[in-house]
């Protein structure tokens, strides 16, 4: 923990220089590759026209949809209709919410470790290649990363009281959810397992507090699709596809397209799909878990996402330069992260059920058990980000320790 005077010098001498790298870094990839989205991000800026148009969250045919999370389309939506739908409106608020997520962790690390580790942790964020590629894409990555290292900043905000940091953080992270709904245990957990043992009784108060504004700010959006769909769905309808893309006869772990149904009904298709992949996994349990570990291998072996939805952009040497270098830096920062888990938690066993540890978890759960791709890392990555800093500060300043008790 620090002081509020020590955030205040801090955040001049350390935060700040850390924030303008990542500012002209990304402002420098904006105006050296153009906006051009392909895959979701086609599928979020053509829902974000809808959006701005005043059409609502539509196909362009006009049918109503909730299969993606509607918060992406929303948040480009809002600033299409303000400014006009083009690519530099992307690449502006992407350079925005980048920045954020970099402060964001700045924030966290001194929160929970120490300036050093604060300021590396930032660092490591503000020159990471796939955030800054992902500048000239729609996705919903940098808005729920943002919204996520906003929730943890605001519940470890000490100089609020304990409800209202609850608040802060369940408001966060709802948001985050429409962006992602893979984030939602997290509503439930942060507030219990960010908690005190000692006054169980205002712990479980704030984590009723957390429900209770979770299914108020839930419930519009629920009701909306009950109308239109017939259930009331939380966010969206696509863990059933998702699953059955990762566990049937002919799954690789990868991206699968949807085999046609009778069906037009989003949620009645999701709930097919998630039939069929339940009783696959249950007749067939080897395979299963054959297909957990090519999963996890294809979640975390590389990072060249942002490349190939950058690929109508970049020349083909370009993205091979560009997809080496990302895939090497993404490996050595979690190779140090895994470091840095292991000397956080050697220090304090108990430590395994801090929310630093369990968010990370829960998102690697889901490449593990629905479908592989190396997106499904990137919610991990703040705290990678946070874990690798505090496996170099470790490992760099112990030796100055040891000289200068000897």
């Amino acid at each position: 923990m620090v002081g509020a005077g020590r955030f205040a010098l801090d955040r001049w001498t350390g935060l700040w220089p850390i924030l303008l790298l990542a500012l002209a870094l990304r402002v420098t990839w904006a105006l050296l590759v153009p906006v051009h989205p392909i895959s979701d991000a086609a599928t979020y800026d053509m829902f974000a026209r809808n959006i701005a148009a005043g059409r609502g969250y539509v196909f362009n045919d006009g049918s109503p949809t909730v299969y993606w999370p509607v918060g992406p389309s929303a948040l480009y939506g809002v600033f299409y209709a303000l400014f006009g739908p083009s690519g530099w409106v992307v690449a502006v608020v992407n350079i925005v919410m980048g920045c954020g997520i970099v402060a964001g962790i700045y924030r966290i690390g001194l929160q929970r470790f120490d300036a050093r580790v604060a300021a590396l942790a930032a660092l490591i964020a503000a020159v990471w290649p796939v955030w800054i590629q992902f500048v000239t894409m729609p996705s919903s990555e940098l808005s729920f990363a943002l919204f996520m290292v906003l929730a943890f900043a605001a519940f470890g905000e000490q100089r609020l009281p304990r409800w209202v940091r609850t608040l802060l953080s369940t408001a966060l992270l709802v948001i985050a959810a429409f962006m992602r709904p893979t984030i939602v245990p997290l509503i439930l957990l942060l507030p219990l397992l960010g908690g005190s043992l000692r006054q169980p009784l205002r712990t479980a108060g704030n984590v009723v507090l957390a429900l209770v504004l979770a299914a108020l700010l839930f419930a519009p959006w629920m009701e909306r699709n009950r109308a239109l769909f017939g259930e009331p769905v939380l966010v969206s309808a696509n863990f059933g596809a998702n699953l059955w893309m990762g566990n049937n006869p002919q799954s690789h772990g990868r991206y699968m397209a949807l085999p046609a149904v009778e069906t037009k009904n989003e949620v009645t298709r999701d709930a097919h799909f998630k039939a069929l992949a339940v009783t696959f996994i249950r007749e067939n349990p080897g395979e299963f878990l054959r297909l957990c570990v090519k999963r996890i291998a294809i979640s975390f072996d590389r990072e060249t996402i942002g490349i190939v939805w950058n690929a109508r952009a970049l020349s083909p040497a370009v993205q091979w330069a560009g997809k080496l270098v990302s895939t090497a830096y993404w490996l050595a920062v979690l190779a140090m992260a895994i470091v840095g888990v292991a000397l956080w938690l050697l220090q304090n066993p108990a430590r395994l059920f801090d929310p630093l540890v369990v968010a990370p978890a829960m998102f690697a759960a889901v490449a593990l058990i629905v479908v592989g791709q190396d997106r499904y890392h990137m919610p991990m990555m703040p705290f990678i980000a946070l874990f690798a800093a505090y496996a170099i500060v470790r490992l760099a300043f112990r030796p100055a320790k040891r000289a200068a008790v000897a």
